[in-house]
């Protein structure tokens, strides 16, 4: 299970809040989203669960043990993390890519193991015919279905235990046949015991696919909770300030979420972040 208890941060350089004493779990068997306005705190909060900003107060538990300490190489086989940016800038395959993926996992030579669980990832995220395409030739949604499926390659892992999948806005320069696929592998991924932690701004996606969702707003969590309670009228209208309208799903069980473009509502939340007095 993956726990974050009290976490609160800030930038070093102008003391900006941008996290301020948020609380959560995830499960294994739950695909939980984040979602939130710009500049509510989403991607600040995965970049500390991935490691990649120093924890400055509060703490990150994976599988009953503090995150930093975790061996690296048993953390990387049992965590992936798929950020915003992954520029590789150097003329690597398709697959090559995929396979760094595996890395945690041999020396100089991939295993069979290890090319059966390329294989598999690239299949996920429908690579196959591109898997000799140098990177950099390909689209961009191609480039983002390379690195999703090299997160799935990580955590491809036979060991006993749950993996964990930390995804940052993954839909990003996907068209929407790729965008359910996408969905619907880390869903799959979730329920195989694992854990899925998301951020996404699509919110019908999110109603569609999440188990729980956590909204974020001016660095706070918000709400949190099943989509059916947290994608209400009131609540998505004042985190986003827009007025908000919403249906039973046609083909769902699940919320339907349309904004109708009129000004933010009285009492809506800014996310300004807040400064902290030295």
């Amino acid at each position: 299970m993956l726990a974050a208890q009290q976490l609160t941060w800030h930038t070093p350089r102008d003391r900006k809040r941008l996290l301020h004493d948020v609380t959560f779990e995830v499960g294994p068997g739950e695909l939980v989203v984040v979602l939130g306005p710009n500049g509510a705190g989403k991607s600040t909060l995965l970049r500390l669960l991935a490691g990649d900003l120093p924890l400055q107060q509060g703490g990150i538990r994976w599988n009953g043990k503090d995150m930093h300490a975790h061996d690296a190489k048993d953390l990387a086989r049992s965590r992936a993390v798929l950020g915003q940016q992954n520029a590789i800038g150097l003329a690597f395959t398709v697959e090559e890519v995929v396979r760094m993926g595996r890395y945690p996992y041999y020396g100089n030579t991939p295993s069979r193991t290890d090319s059966e669980a390329v294989v598999r990832a690239m299949y996920t995220a429908h690579l196959g015919p591109l898997r000799l395409r140098i990177l950099d030739t390909t689209s961009g949604g191609e480039q983002q279905r390379t690195h999703i499926a090299r997160a799935f390659a990580q955590v491809d892992n036979s060991a006993p235990g749950p993996r964990l999948l930390l995804l940052d806005e993954p839909l990003n320069d996907l068209d929407i046949r790729h965008q359910h696929a996408l969905m619907d592998a880390a869903k799959s991924f979730a329920k195989a015991g694992h854990c899925v932690l998301a951020v996404l701004h699509d919110v019908n996606m999110a109603a569609q696919y999440a188990d729980r969702i956590l909204l974020m707003n001016a660095g706070h969590i918000t709400a949190s909770g099943l989509p059916d309670e947290v994608l209400t009228a009131p609540i998505l209208s004042e985190a986003y300030g827009l007025s908000a309208q919403v249906m039973p799903h046609p083909c769902h069980s699940c919320p339907l979420v349309f904004f109708d473009g009129s000004p933010k509502m009285a009492g809506a939340k800014t996310t300004e972040p807040e400064t902290i007095n030295p």
